[in-house]
């Protein structure tokens, strides 16, 4: 449980979710951890189970699979104040097909999922609060999805930029251009000739 005893996580939660009651604030905060992690912590391991949920308060979470060739593939680029999990670890309770990092100094509310679903059915408001996570997740992943198929690499950076600034001032490069879809060169070039047409 964690400890909140001059009530700040209640504060921000109620900026965060205004139609949380009293009551829902303490019974969410009640089946949470609070972990504040260093740049490049590894929270979740590949070949592992995990049954954790992770809510964002500050900092940006990637997932990522690693290929024969070890090279690593951004999947995930999750900012501030979204849950993440692995997702075939979470809904399958199979092993982690990935491995999720913090990038920055990140605060976190770490707790197990079945115990957020079981909270959902006792209060319409988490409930919501549930399926409207659900909802973000999935049409983040189909947006992503369609933007590969049918987006130019500029046009998916410029989506990008402008959707999620936040992650040009924590992600690292090479790591944005893989969740791309393009190289780390390709990335730079593109920026380099938004920098210049901006100059003119």
């Amino acid at each position: 449980m964690i400890s909140d005893d001059n009530g700040c996580l209640f504060k921000k939660f109620k900026e965060i979710l205004p139609e949380f009651s009293d009551e829902d604030i303490h019974s969410f905060l009640g089946i949470c951890s609070f972990k504040t992690l260093k740049n490049k912590t590894v929270i979740i391991e590949p070949n592992k189970k995990s049954s954790l949920a992770f809510f964002i308060l500050k900092g940006v979470i990637r997932g990522y699979l690693t290929n024969k060739k070890g090279v690593e593939k951004s999947i995930f680029l999750r900012p501030a104040f979204t849950i993440i999990g692995a997702p075939n670890a979470l809904f399958d309770h199979k092993i982690s097909k990935y491995t999720f990092e913090v990038i920055g100094d990140t605060k976190l509310l770490v707790f197990e999922f079945s115990d957020f679903e079981n909270l959902a059915l006792k209060s319409s408001n988490i409930l919501n609060f549930l399926l409207s996570s659900y909802k973000e997740m999935i049409q983040t992943l189909v947006y992503r999805v369609e933007s590969m198929i049918d987006k130019m690499p500029e046009q998916r950076y410029e989506d990008l930029l402008d959707k999620s600034p936040q992650f040009f001032q924590t992600v690292y490069h090479k790591d944005i251009a893989s969740y791309l879809g393009i190289t780390p060169v390709s990335l730079s070039r593109i920026i380099k000739r938004r920098t210049d047409k901006n100059k003119i």
